[in-house]
């Protein structure tokens, strides 16, 4: 659905592309008149109206003509300001210069500026006026919207304080295209088989201790996810399987922050573990030397959603288990495992 009510663009004049194109478009990345917090404003009045270049001098200083059409403030942080012309003026660098010197105004002192003639837009941060940051048609405003909110939204200005500007399209409302893990845990709560267990994993904890989420170069979203085993034995066999690092994927366009409609993550991963290796001795094993060997597919699905700097779920592991014991031995070539728990994941 359109952000933007119907118009006629050809028989729009400057007031029009405005009230009819540009106060939408503030209001859907977070700003509205009055809040106290993401503020708003329209052709703010500025009581030194000369383009102030250091000596604040009225014989130096050239006159400022004209005054922005609107400003978004994020009221103690910074800003940015709208220049808007009618439909029929192709937009020029000059038109770039003049809603320079307004975002540049010592009374406004914006980070970025729009510019705008109701059928495009273009985006510039205050220095460079001669680059374009973002330019898009009207037609893509809406499949444009997440990335301006990750660049001029109230929560994305506040966070950018010495951090890289995220072009990139965010992984959820409010997140870059990547985010670090930072720590978290993995719970897990119940572990059946289809053979009798000596000892389960139930009511271990292990640690997440780190790696990242990004969007790929396909669009996709992917996740790294270092885990730390309870048990100090287990860590060196779990690095030489790959069971420590784990990679997750997910079809969806953006990680849920909606507890109703969680992501589903996946990762799957192939063991094989020779005859001979030795296993240390843990709660759910005595320790010693494998008679034989096996192999084991595991599939994982992770369901979660973000609730602030977290993202947190439940989990299920489906273990598949072909063993190369001897007929002589009185135990299964196969077998299967389900173990299910729970996760939170920290990340910044």
């Amino acid at each position: 659905m359109s952000i933007f009510a119907p118009h006629n663009t050809d028989t729009m004049n400057e007031t029009d592309v405005v009230g009819d194109i540009v106060r939408p478009l503030c209001r859907a990345l977070g700003y509205s008149q009055g809040d106290p917090e993401a503020n708003l404003r329209s052709e703010v009045s500025l009581r030194y109206d000369k383009a102030f270049l250091g000596h604040k001098n009225p014989g130096k200083d050239p006159v400022l003509r004209g005054r922005p059409d609107l400003v978004c403030e994020v009221v103690s942080y910074t800003r940015w300001v709208v220049e808007a012309k009618k439909p029929s003026v192709e937009l020029s660098q000059d038109d770039s210069y003049q809603a320079h010197t307004y975002a540049t105004h010592p009374e406004i002192a914006a980070e970025f500026y729009m510019l705008t003639n109701g059928k495009e837009f273009r985006v510039y941060r205050v220095s460079e006026p001669d680059k374009i940051l973002l330019g898009w048609a009207k037609e893509q405003t809406g499949d444009m919207l997440p990335v301006l909110k990750n660049l001029l939204g109230p929560e994305a200005m506040k966070k950018r304080a010495n951090v890289k500007i995220d072009l990139g399209k965010p992984l959820a409302e409010g997140l870059g295209s990547t985010i670090e893990i930072v720590s978290g845990h993995v719970l897990y709560d119940k572990t059946v088989a289809t053979i009798p267990l000596a000892n389960t994993t139930d009511g271990l904890k292990n640690a997440i201790t780190g790696r990242w989420v990004k969007r790929l170069d396909d669009g996709l979203i992917s996740a790294q996810v270092d885990v730390k085993s309870a048990f100090a034995g287990l860590q060196e066999i779990h690095d030489a399987i790959g069971f420590s690092s784990l990679e997750f994927n997910t079809a969806d366009e953006f990680i849920s922050i909606d507890i109703e409609n969680p992501t589903l993550m996946q990762n799957i991963i192939s063991v094989t573990i020779p005859a001979g290796t030795k296993f240390p001795t843990t709660m759910m094993s005595p320790g010693g030397t494998l008679a034989f060997g096996f192999k084991a597919e595991c599939y994982t699905e992770a369901v979660g959603f973000i609730e602030g700097n977290f993202f947190k779920g439940t989990f299920s592991i489906d273990y598949e288990y072909e063993v190369d014991v001897p007929p002589s031995i009185p135990f299964p070539k196969a077998f299967q495992m389900r173990t299910e728990g729970r996760f939170e994941i920290r990340f910044q």
